[in-house]
């Protein structure tokens, strides 16, 4: 409860995969998604990482989801070698979601929370915090998986602002929906560049949940490696 007065947070704010579920889950999924086509997944992940490198560089157009989706088959058709024509696109556009996100929607109906977990936002809820979810992928049905859809306040992905974390603008539309200011929020996530150093910049508190302390985490205001942890920490 310390660190909650002693930094007016108002809100907890969740990243999802690899933070409100263990990583191995997501990786197994991620595997799955390999097929029908390796050639595809390789480009897919190739572009997600490129979209990160260049999307400050130049905006979004437009800045929604359906802009990040065309933004996205552009750099996944052009990994292929493919002509950067419109019907490409929304070929390439077509495959991404049917070997990707409808994938993901069915198999993450079967992930299992952390320990801990729910017990964690249930008294986060008691002491008057909101919870919100901010994740790159769509939510789909992780929420209701999870069992937590009650308790979140606010769910959405980085994808419908038209970045991915840890775009200062896709933490700039978590605030416009926030109606709080930066520094009463701490947002919790498995990802050190994504989820700590770009709430960070943001003027977030951060806190980030990792098994490993081998290195030092400057950006972290908290660092813990379950959820039982965290309670005691923060609640």
């Amino acid at each position: 409860m310390a660190f909650l007065v002693e930094q007016g947070i108002k809100v907890l704010c969740l990243d999802i995969d690899g933070t409100l579920y263990p990583k191995r889950m997501l990786n197994a999924r991620m595997i799955r998604s390999s097929f029908p086509s390796l050639r595809l997944a390789m480009a897919f992940n190739w572009a997600r990482a490129e979209y990160r490198r260049v999307q400050e560089g130049k905006p979004t157009e437009p800045e929604n989801r359906e802009g990040l989706l065309k933004r996205q088959a552009v750099l996944v058709a052009s990994r292929l070698g493919r002509s950067i024509t419109e019907q490409e696109i929304v070929r390439t556009q077509k495959a991404v979601d049917k070997q990707f996100y409808q994938a993901w929607a069915r198999s993450f109906r079967s992930i299992k929370a952390y320990a801990g977990m729910r017990d964690a936002l249930v008294e986060a809820k008691r002491l008057g915090l909101s919870i919100a979810v901010f994740s790159d992928f769509p939510l789909a049905d992780k929420l209701q998986t999870l069992g937590i859809a009650d308790l979140v306040d606010l769910a959405i992905s980085s994808e419908e602002s038209g970045y991915l974390k840890p775009s200062a603008k896709a933490f700039a539309f978590l605030l416009e929906r926030l109606d709080v200011r930066a520094d009463e929020i701490l947002y919790m996530g498995d990802s050190y560049s994504k989820d700590c150093q770009g709430s960070k910049k943001a003027g977030m508190h951060s806190c980030l949940i990792t098994s490993s302390r081998k290195r030092i985490y400057d950006d972290a205001d908290l660092v813990v490696s379950s959820w039982k942890e965290f309670a005691s920490l923060v609640l």
